[in-house]
């Protein structure tokens, strides 16, 4: 989906081009039609982020302009030759027209979820010490490609060994190796490292080093430089929080916590190494390699043939035991692959095994007990989960409230005739 620009970006853009020109300016007549800088500035609003870039440079607004005139060429001449006459292409306009009312429809009926503004700003005005942006962490990381390779790393650095050093000398992770390992500010909702990995981020102390942690791209070893506590945040930043607060308060999500406790526990886990071959001859010839010495993620490397883990070295950070991963949906092998996983210790390779698209091999990397959840630590899970709740309710509440006033009525006797029939 794409991300709706922000307030300040769409006024620098209106800015930039009200600098550039009035909007009424035509920057190229073509046909009867016309492009002028009100078109570029519509076009380069809806385009986001990526439309401020282009209009930040002259060869950006030149490249803008020109895929504008290309766009009126094309819609010109598509109309020259009776396109939008057809009847296809008349459905597909009259379906589109409808979708934009209905979209609109809704951002305009539902944007907060059956609440005022009045309600919303009371909320706001008595809980602003509550609304600041989330806490985030300055933090640097050495990552290696394998679990002994970090517990090094972590030794040395507890030895006193110095991190921007280590971080230039050891991290597989160029790019940050240049600067003392420094990753970007993260914060809680971060979207590439795992979520146990950021857990334990916020939960450290800030200046000892920790780890190894496992994620796709390898093992990691961190240090907290500083925590950045969180800013007010203005009414309509504090808008996602407020309705979440409405909609699913504090002892609502406890009683729903309470209630789906089992849910928030946190099952036995493996990570592993997975490597799909074809026969089950290749499945041995893995086996044979790895106990000639050879490194099982270098193996899945080169030879396997699932396309997902392959660049990874057949990585599979995380296998929660009764939890189905995506990787195997759909096909069953799930339960196969958890079976086989939780038998073997760590370190170990499986025997050969065959799975719907071929034969596998696993190695356990390491196996991680579960334990049960503390509502301190899964309460923003819990909230999460029942806010998704409540807003489903809430948008059939509002649905059933429009069939009402419409006055629908089913033909029931038609509809289970259409229902029941068979194919043709």
């Amino acid at each position: 989906m794409r991300k709706a620009i922000p307030a300040i970006l769409a006024l620098s853009v209106v800015l930039l081009f009200a600098a550039c020109g009035e909007e009424g300016t035509v920057l190229a007549n073509i046909g009867d039609g016309a492009v002028t800088v009100e078109n570029l500035q519509r076009t380069a609003t809806l385009l986001g982020d990526q439309g401020l870039i282009q209009t930040g440079t002259s060869q950006g607004r030149e490249q803008l302009l020109e895929k504008s005139i290309q766009m009126e060429v094309l819609y010109q001449s598509a109309l020259a030759a009776g396109v939008d006459k057809l009847p296809d292409v008349q459905a597909q306009l009259e379906q589109s027209a409808r979708d934009v009312v209905i979209s609109n429809y809704l951002r305009i009926s539902f944007a907060n979820y059956g609440f005022s503004e009045d309600e919303f700003y009371d909320y706001y005005k008595n809980h602003a010490a509550e609304l600041v942006s989330p806490t985030q962490a300055n933090v640097r990381h050495i990552l290696t490609e394998n679990q002994t390779d970090a517990s090094r790393v972590l030794a040395e650095l507890q030895g006193g060994a110095d991190f921007t050093q280590l971080a230039a000398e050891r991290s597989t992770d160029r790019m940050s190796a240049m600067n003392g390992g420094r990753l970007p500010v993260l914060s809680p909702d971060n979207q590439v490292l795992p979520p146990y990995i950021l857990q334990t981020i916020f939960s450290a102390k800030v200046g000892e080093p920790f780890g190894p942690l496992e994620s796709q791209m390898g093992w990691h070893v961190f240090v907290v430089d500083a925590f950045n506590p969180g800013k007010p945040l203005s009414f309509d930043e504090a808008k996602p929080q407020i309705v979440l607060a409405l909609l699913a308060p504090e002892a609502d999500v406890r009683a729903y916590y309470d209630a789906h406790r089992d849910e928030f526990d946190r099952p036995d886990a493996v990570s592993l190494r997975y490597i799909l071959s074809a026969t089950r001859e290749d499945a041995e010839r893995v086996i044979a390699r790895a106990a000639a010495g050879e490194d099982l993620g270098k193996i899945a490397s080169e030879v396997s043939l699932d396309a997902a883990t392959k660049d990874g070295g057949g990585l599979i950070p995380r296998l929660f035991r009764g939890r189905s991963l995506p990787l195997f949906s759909g096909t069953g092998d799930d339960k196969t692959v958890e079976e086989k996983a939780f038998s073997i210790k760590p370190g170990g390779i499986s025997e050969p095994f065959e799975l719907s698209r071929g034969w596998a091999v696993i190695q356990v990397l390491d196996f991680t007990p579960g334990e049960a959840s503390q509502y301190e630590t899964v309460r923003a899970q819990a909230q999460s989960k029942l806010f998704e709740t409540r807003v489903r309710a809430k948008e059939q509440e509002f649905y059933d409230a429009l069939e009402t006033n419409l006055g629908v009525k089913r033909n029931e006797e038609a509809i289970t005739a259409y229902l029941q029939s068979s194919d043709k």
